[in-house]
């Protein structure tokens, strides 16, 4: 299998702390590759030269050298570099180029397969909804990390397939395939982390007591875009009542937007009586690993339709700690309620009555808005996650049960050694099925369009001239070779050679019409191989601009 990734270096990279959860999972997948992947040579069409560097700086950090095992394509060539690939893997949702660009190449070309993070937010439904009016066929996919996102992306489909459909007519349905990988994790470095001189430094830190038993929530700390915090707070001050024993929550990550301390800080305030909570910033120079260590329990009360996956909850369990996490989206396919922690019951109202949020998104363009108007009528179970975390705090024994099971889970399903190899078998049968798949047209045949919103110019623009060369039209050459050079020096006036012919043919070409006095279009194409006889036209059309030849 010959496999090349097109690759975009993240922008938004860290920054104040700020941890952005797409440059992590992109920056984790590609150090899993190099790390497990079988490829002999990794195979980069990068964007630009700042992502294959980047490309190069991660291979090498995996003991990869980026000299004779990295390879960089050029995406301007097409024909040249992509001809032999079996699949071109794009870690995000953002597959329409290769799948337009696959239409410039001879045969069958490569399987076009991406990864969808999240399905919120108007450019990512716009960016897998169009999926439906783009040329995909049979070896295409679209990898979603949880069946959530899978029926997400599915519903999305059928939203814009009904629409074509009805306006249209027929039957249309999106081929491209989605299957589920989850995210993985390096269940090696959680365990490493997890240790017993990492706790005792972490909890004394943080001024824990030995009999405190924490409560560990990591991730954005927003009430719009990640999770209300009331659940799990009133949870966790009702545990503390029931059980008498000190309790701690301590929320890891940062406050996004930054004005969304005031509101936790605020709410907090009035929530805890018994209980205590403890706001730890991602960066803090004390804790460089995080606080994996100094937990009892792990929780997370998701209830933001932002959230995907859940790549927290397994590292949680690749720590050994406990679990209890909303049954939200890809949560409840981490956590095995009841054996590797508890999953807490969420409810949302009926579809039909969301109609008014989807209009006021559309109305208004805000996608906060949007994401806390659909998580404010979303109920989260604060009795049962109450119960849940009595039962974790009083059983110890519990505790280190469902966390030794959670850790076993995390290593025979999540560890990245796993996906990497469930990555490549698609990746190989992708490219099987593109390979076997019958030549079915997509697109009408000579169509002038390389896109859509990139058509032949002279055909969109074909009322602009006064009209166009024909093979009966004659050209007589004016200029001798010494002028032509001194025209053709001019970058301007040579502006796009590789659209033209070679610089000596098109000498050759002058020399000819000259010899012949005035020659006729279609005579000199005559001599000129079919597949050439575009760039022949266009040189002409160059040879009249310049005044090197005249039109009889």
């Amino acid at each position: 299998m010959t496999l090349c990734i097109q690759y975009a270096k993240p922008s938004s990279g860290e920054l104040a702390g700020e941890v952005y959860g797409l440059d992590v999972a992109v920056n984790n997948f590609l150090s899993a590759w190099f790390r497990h992947g079988t490829q002999d040579k990794f195979i980069c069409v990068p964007v630009d030269l700042s992502s294959f560097d980047h490309f190069k700086e991660l291979a090498a950090a995996q003991g990869i050298d980026p000299v004779t095992r990295c390879v960089g394509l050029d995406p301007r060539t097409p024909r040249h570099n992509l001809e032999n690939m079996d699949c071109m893997f794009r870690p995000d949702p953002l597959i329409s180029g290769p799948i337009w660009r696959r239409q410039q190449l001879q045969g069958r070309g490569y399987a076009v397969c991406g990864l969808v993070h999240t399905m919120s937010g108007e450019r990512i439904a716009k960016a897998v909804g169009d999926l439906c009016l783009h040329p995909a066929g049979a070896g295409d996919a679209l990898i979603c990390p949880s069946t959530a996102v899978r029926d997400a992306v599915r519903n999305l489909w059928e939203i814009h397939t009904e629409y074509l459909n009805h306006h249209f007519g027929g039957s249309y349905r999106c081929p491209i395939e989605t299957p589920v990988i989850p995210l993985g994790v390096d269940t090696e470095k959680f365990a490493r982390l997890a240790t017993p001189t990492n706790r005792t430094a972490q909890r004394e830190a943080l001024g824990i007591a030995a009999d405190e038993i924490v409560i560990l929530f990591v991730g954005r700390l927003s009430f719009a875009t990640k999770a209300h915090p009331l659940a799990l707070w009133q949870a966790a001050e009702r545990a503390a009542q029931q059980t008498k024993r000190k309790l701690r929550i301590v929320m890891y990550g940062y406050f996004k937007p930054k004005d969304m301390e005031p509101y936790f800080r605020s709410l907090s305030a009035d929530i805890f009586k018994t209980a205590r909570v403890d706001f730890v910033m991602n960066g803090d120079e004390r804790f460089p690993d995080g606080l994996w260590a100094s937990a009892d329990i792990f929780a997370s009360l998701v209830d933001n339709i932002q959230e995907s996956f859940g790549l927290t909850p397994v590292e949680a369990m690749a720590a050994g700690l406990p679990t209890v996490v909303s049954d939200w989206n890809g949560y409840r396919g981490g956590v095995r309620d009841g054996v590797d922690g508890f999953l807490i019951p969420t409810l949302a109202p009926p579809p039909e009555t969301g109609f008014a949020l989807a209009e006021r998104y559309y109305n208004e363009q805000n996608y906060g808005v949007s994401l806390v108007a659909a998580s404010q009528s979303t109920f989260v179970d604060t009795n049962r996650c109450a119960e849940a975390l009595r039962v974790l705090i009083e059983d110890e024994g519990k505790r280190k049960a469902m966390g030794a099971s959670g850790r076993a889970r995390a290593e025979s399903i999540f560890d990245w050694r796993h996906i990497i190899k469930a990555y490549e078998n698609l990746w190989r049968e992708l490219g099987e099925k593109r390979r076997a798949a019958p030549p079915v047209p997509t697109v009408p045949e000579n169509w002038q369009a390389a896109h859509p919103s990139f058509p032949n110019p002279w055909a969109m623009f074909a009322s602009f001239p006064s009209g166009f060369l024909a093979p009966d039209d004659r050209l007589r050459a004016v200029m001798g070779r010494e002028e032509i050079e001194r025209l053709i020096k001019h970058e301007m006036n040579f502006f796009v050679p590789d659209l033209l012919m070679p610089k000596e043919m098109l000498l050759g070409v002058v020399e000819v019409i000259r010899k012949v006095g005035a020659a006729r279009i279609g005579d000199i194409l005559a001599g000129i191989l079919e597949p050439d006889r575009p760039r022949a036209w266009r040189s002409i059309g160059w040879l009249l601009k310049l005044g090197i030849c005249v039109r009889e």
